[in-house]
């Protein structure tokens, strides 16, 4: 009778072990792909929109590389020498580029055709978050809960930042020189968190938001200056 208590005791501890160790072991992994896909988030960011206004030659005006266009539908269009617009649901970003040379890649991972400036959207569709070349799109990472793009206005011509507007008071601005983003990033499994989280989205945001559900929460923010943008 005793060995039976003592073996029953010794299974008992043996699951809890095996528990623990699953739970912590999910635990990490949806932590770790949180900060996966917040730092690729960032990265693609500042990636693509480093290269908007982007001429081969930089002698050439704007207005005469960048000509009037709607490329993509659901990009507001644009005039001639417009570089950035918020896209027309406020969810994502447009800008326009050229090549720098025959080998650059899209966002897409595919040879750009020829020097014709192409449109880049770069969106949240759901908890995707999405990127699309004149219109085509592919999914480039998964688990956005949220995000929100700034834009950095230029108010003196010195192409500096002189103060950001959301992206309904930024739909019709012409002098776009930064933008700022922020997105928040939740873990695929719903129940990792032994109790409900707290996080600041944006980190700017000094009053934390309480979390519905027991998944995990990333936010992250970064601001892209628009080197490009010149006369």
């Amino acid at each position: 009778m005793i060995t039976l208590l003592i073996s029953s005791f010794l299974i008992l501890g043996i699951t809890q072990i095996y528990i623990d160790n699953k739970r912590n072991y999910i635990y990490q992994q949806n932590q770790s792909a949180n900060l996966e896909n917040s730092r690729f988030a960032l990265l693609l960011l500042e990636k693509e929109l480093y290269k908007a206004g982007y001429r081969q030659l930089a002698q050439d005006s704007r207005d005469f590389v960048f000509k009037s266009s709607s490329t993509d539908a659901a990009c507001p269009t644009f005039s001639a020498g417009q570089i950035i617009r918020p896209t027309t649901n406020g969810l994502g970003v447009c800008f326009r580029y050229q090549r720098a040379d025959v080998g650059e890649r899209d966002c897409h991972g595919d040879l750009i055709a020829n020097d014709d400036p192409i449109t880049i959207r770069i969106e949240r569709v759901g908890s995707d978050l999405n990127c699309y070349v004149n219109g085509r799109g592919q999914t480039m990472l998964s688990g956005l809960n949220q995000i929100t793009f700034e834009y950095g206005v230029d108010l003196n011509a010195n192409r500096q930042a002189d103060t950001y507007l959301s992206a309904s008071d930024a739909a019709s601005a012409n002098n776009i020189v930064a933008v700022r983003y922020a997105s928040l990033h939740e873990s695929e499994s719903a129940n990792v968190a032994l109790n409900t989280t707290n996080y600041n989205y944006p980190l700017a945001n000094a009053t934390a938001t309480t979390a519905t559900d027991k998944k995990l929460y990333k936010s992250v923010q970064g601001t892209t200056t628009l080197r490009n943008i010149a006369p």
